[in-house]
């Protein structure tokens, strides 16, 4: 899950399963990197719901014009994303709800 996303750095929750090497490989970083941006002393001990600060270099984005009949899923398949990227970097709180005109930010994909 992601939540908050900022220029520069988004946060994760920790998930069952999850170790911050697991994390780090995801995400494109490293367990350093991650222990130093979270102040994570052991980083073989993160928890459920913990959440972890994630830094990264912004992508390359384009500014898209909706037309009539796109979708976000459509908008992404397009451009070769992810539609959670599409509501992420333009804060959509509504998703199903784009219109004919309005511009969106999109970005390749974070993974």
């Amino acid at each position: 899950m992601i939540l908050v996303p900022k220029l520069g750095a988004f946060v994760y929750v920790v998930e069952p399963g999850d170790t911050l090497a697991g994390i780090a490989r995801n995400f494109n970083t490293t367990i350093d990197i991650l222990r130093k941006f979270n102040n994570i002393p052991d980083p073989d001990y993160i928890f459920v719901g913990q959440k972890i600060t994630v830094p990264y270099s912004p992508p390359e984005a384009i500014i898209y014009t909706v037309r009539p009949g796109d979708t976000l899923f459509t908008i992404a398949r397009r451009f070769d994303t992810y539609v959670q990227n599409l509501i992420d970097f333009n804060y959509l709180e509504e998703p199903d709800l784009i219109f004919p005109g309005q511009q969106l930010v999109v970005t390749a994909s974070l993974r």
